[in-house]
Order: C-alpha cells, then structure tokens, then sequence
C-alpha cells in the first residue's frame, strides 16, 4: 500500500520538484525531496527509501549516477528517471538499471503508472556486473 511507502524525489528546479512530491503526496506516498545529488546522497544516507524520482540533470552528476549509486546500497528500491529531453542513449543507461524514464511536464496518471511498474520490477538481488552502465 502506497500510504507505506517512502519516496525521494530529487529535482534542482522548484516547480518540477514540488509539482512530483504533490502527486506523489497525493498519492499516499510519504515524501523527502532535495535540489543536489549531494542533497539527495545525505537523504538517502539517513532513510532507505522504497521508490526514487530524480531528474536527469543534478549538476556534476546526473540522475543516472544517483540510482546507480542508490540501487548499490538499496537493490530493491524502484526508481524513475526524468527529463525535459528526449535522449535515447540515456534512456537505454536508465532502462539497464531496470528504472523507468519518463519525459517532464509530467502528469499524475503517467507518474504514478511509471511508479507502479517500477515497485512491480524491483529485482531484490544486485545488479551483476554486466548491468552497470559506463558513467565514468
């Protein structure tokens, strides 16, 4: 049940970040939500976390780095990439993490049908090697 899960949305721009932790809200989902990967690396630190929303672009990192980074230490944690751009090749990385892209303005149906695939794709195990995307 939604009203269960913990969910950390990560965004730098404001409107895009209160407008996912609304729906999700609205949801039933209880939310944390940071500007930075920096931001977001404190939070995930404190509080294991059942679903991660992140933008694309967080500055030097990106979001793909964050669930890579995440699904290290939380391999059951579902997650969902957003963008403002269509990039086939980042979508492709996203996909092999096994999380969802999805391309912003987002709405509530779309958000929480990417959220609901991705808690019913959560692999328990770590991700094998060969699954690692090049982010060097």
């Amino acid at each position: 049940m939604a009203s269960q899960r913990l969910a950390v949305v990560v965004d730098g721009n404001t409107p895009d970040r209160v407008n996912t932790v609304m729906l999700l809200e609205a949801a039933g989902y209880q939310v944390r939500s940071a500007r930075s990967f920096d931001e977001a690396k404190t939070l995930l630190a404190a509080e294991r976390p059942h679903l991660l929303v992140t933008d694309l672009r967080l500055g030097q990192y990106n979001g793909i780095h964050l669930v890579l980074r995440s699904r290290c230490a939380y391999p059951d944690m579902a997650a969902v990439v957003t963008s403002r751009v269509a990039d086939p090749v980042l979508e492709a990385e996203v996909h092999r993490l096994r999380a969802h892209f999805l391309l912003r303005p987002l709405t509530g149906p779309q958000l929480l049908a990417a959220v609901t695939a991705s808690l019913n794709d959560v692999v328990r195990e770590p991700l094998a090697a060969s699954d690692t995307p090049n982010i060097a």
